[in-house]
């Protein structure tokens, strides 16, 4: 019996240390993650990278770069292109609001996301 109580410890354990692991991760990089807004799907990661889809049946992929203070966020694409937005998260970080603060052929106006 003590050999299976031994077990389901370290099992529970392991599933703590793993969640805990994306918790952290968002404290310290809150982009970090899946991005989705009705056709707009953004992916943040560690690296600092980021892929931008836009459409769902013919799409335009975008990527490179990304870097953030504590008012912009700022997306230098493939071919010199940067976009500077401001941000906003909402609902514990699982919302992100991006709002183009520079001329830009992919955000015109306020985008909402939601976390996948």
């Amino acid at each position: 019996m003590s050999r299976n109580l031994k077990l389901f410890f370290s099992i529970i354990f392991v599933s703590v240390v793993f969640a805990g692991c994306s918790s952290i991760e968002k404290m310290v990089n809150p982009f970090v993650g899946t991005w989705v807004s009705g056709a707009f799907t953004l992916e943040f990661d560690n690296e600092h990278k980021f892929k931008l889809k836009i459409g769902n049946t013919v799409s335009v992929n975008l990527e490179g770069d990304y870097a953030y203070n504590e008012d912009t966020l700022t997306l230098n694409m493939e071919g010199d292109t940067e976009i500077i937005l401001a941000y906003e998260f909402k609902n514990d970080k699982n919302k992100l609001v991006l709002k183009p603060e520079s001329e830009s052929n992919y955000f015109n106006t306020k985008v909402e996301f939601t976390r996948e």
